[in-house]
């Protein structure tokens, strides 16, 4: 018997297997990726009590993952959830709060370059949505690391030393949803072409040296656009600088910041290389996510 198939067999009793093995059909680890029975194993993992699989469930509902979307089961299971789960209570009451979509329709993008492509949006994000994510994303953080020519991800602080996590699949709210939603609609994409949110956190000292964002982590896919969103604005230093055109950016709170990789003919645009300059003082937070031109659940 395979390492896959005995976790597969466990998985019919044991929770923790069970949301393993959904893992493993959702982005086909040592297995064909298969939406559906990863919706089916969730299921499994959520009757077995496991807490992270009741919450995916209701997650995977909402987003149309191995199922058709359906937003009004998707609340309806998360208001019952919430009974008992203080995490699940506290996306409900956010839930009314939230208002990004709504300002989409009103926020006018400012060009900072038309070619290459590099916009702004003011305020698109509340100051309440903002805290959510980093708060969220705080208990993954780790060193971040970056990619070599291999493809391979490692850490190196001598060109990246702050810490980041992101935001798994399984694990996206409906508000971590929400906000994806509103960077596709902004974006002019699709929400499922996005790469997991990622949650970034730089001290004093701390910067990402220029580099590329044009390929993927399997150094394959090509990422055409980046979107990046301040979630605070106590600090100093820490720009947005792109060194080749001589743009440099610093948001606020809830702007978000969006520059295409590539040129029309999908090629990397080496005037695109870009780097978040070293923090003075105080602590910057932000959130990116990395847009391709297909599902990235494929």
């Amino acid at each position: 018997m395979s390492d896959l198939q005995d976790l597969e067999l466990r998985a019919q009793t044991e929770p923790n297997a069970a949301m393993d093995m959904a893992e493993r059909l959702l982005l086909g680890i040592e297995t064909k990726p298969d939406q559906k029975a990863a919706y089916k194993m969730i299921q499994q993992a959520a009757r077995l009590g496991h807490p992270d699989g009741r919450r995916a469930w209701v997650y995977m509902t909402n987003a149309g993952i191995g199922r058709k979307a359906d937003a009004k089961a998707a609340k309806e299971m998360l208001a019952e959830l919430a009974q008992e789960d203080r995490f699940a209570a506290l996306q409900l009451a956010f839930l009314d709060h939230l208002s990004c979509e709504k300002r989409l329709a009103e926020v006018e993008p400012k060009i900072i370059s038309q070619d290459p492509y590099i916009a702004l949006y003011p305020q698109l994000f509340s100051p309440a949505e903002c805290r959510y994510l980093a708060v969220l994303g705080t208990p993954w953080l780790e060193k971040a690391g970056i990619l070599d020519l291999s493809g391979e991800g490692r850490t190196d602080e001598k060109v990246r030393d702050a810490h980041s996590c992101s935001i798994p699949n399984l694990a996206e709210d409906l508000i971590v949803q929400a906000v994806n939603r509103c960077i596709a609609k902004a974006t002019g994409t699709e929400a499922g072409w996005g790469e997991p949110l990622n949650i970034l956190k730089y001290t004093p000292g701390q910067q990402y040296k220029p580099h590329h964002d044009g390929t993927g982590s399997d150094n394959v896919s090509v990422r055409t656009l980046t979107a990046l969103i301040w979630l605070n604005d106590q600090f100093e230093g820490g720009e947005t600088d792109f060194p080749k055109i001589n743009v440099r950016v610093r948001g606020g709170v809830g702007d978000m910041l969006v520059f295409k990789n590539v040129r029309d003919d999908g090629s990397f645009d080496e005037r695109m290389i870009h780097a978040g300059l070293p923090v003075t003082e105080g602590v910057k937070w932000m959130a990116s996510r990395w847009i391709r031109t297909e599902n990235y659940l494929k």
